[in-house]
């Protein structure tokens, strides 16, 4: 499986409002990443060179067709340059809302372990969870902590390592 860039966001996004109503999402399709083509990828490309560090962020979206314009904020301008970078570089992407409650099978995928390992942390509680009927739900706000902490202490770990082998003139 592709490796998916993850987006969080700390809440949901509404620009769509105005005249054309909320736009309804499909539960199943939110993980889903978009993979790019190479249309997409080379778009992305040439509209991220088209956007300069130095020049800060714009703040306006605007259509062509009906001429309208939506202003968004610092926030939304840096998600959207993300978005791009990580298109132009040829990576599938996903948008998940930071509350988002996954299966296990969408947490052991976003892990990379397998779903028994998954079922471990929460039996041992070092996962938290909730139950939705029978099948438990995690949330990816949850889940990013511990891959963060997992990460820290993987770090952690190599750095004594490191110190270790360098004491013992192993390097």
């Amino acid at each position: 499986m592709a490796p998916i860039a993850l987006v969080t966001l700390m809440a949901y996004i509404n620009l769509i409002d105005v005249e054309v109503g909320i736009v309804p999402r499909d539960a199943r399709d939110i993980a889903r990443p978009v993979v790019p083509t190479q249309a997409v990828v080379d778009f992305a490309r040439d509209l991220i060179h088209q956007i300069k560090e130095d020049e800060g962020p714009r703040f306006v979206l605007q259509d062509r067709e009906s001429g309208t314009t939506i202003e968004i904020n610092e926030v939304v301008y840096d998600l959207f340059r993300r978005l791009l970078i990580d298109l132009a570089q040829n990576r599938p992407v996903s948008i998940i809302p930071y509350d988002h409650e996954l299966t296990t099978y969408e947490a052991a995928d976003l892990l990379n372990v397998s779903r028994g390992y998954i079922l471990k942390l929460l039996n041992e509680k070092k996962l938290g969870f909730k139950m939705v009927g029978t099948h438990r739900r995690i949330r990816l706000e949850e889940l990013l902590t511990y891959k963060d902490s997992m990460r820290a202490n993987s770090e952690k770990a190599l750095d004594e390592l490191s110190a270790v082998s360098q004491e013992l003139g192993l390097e």
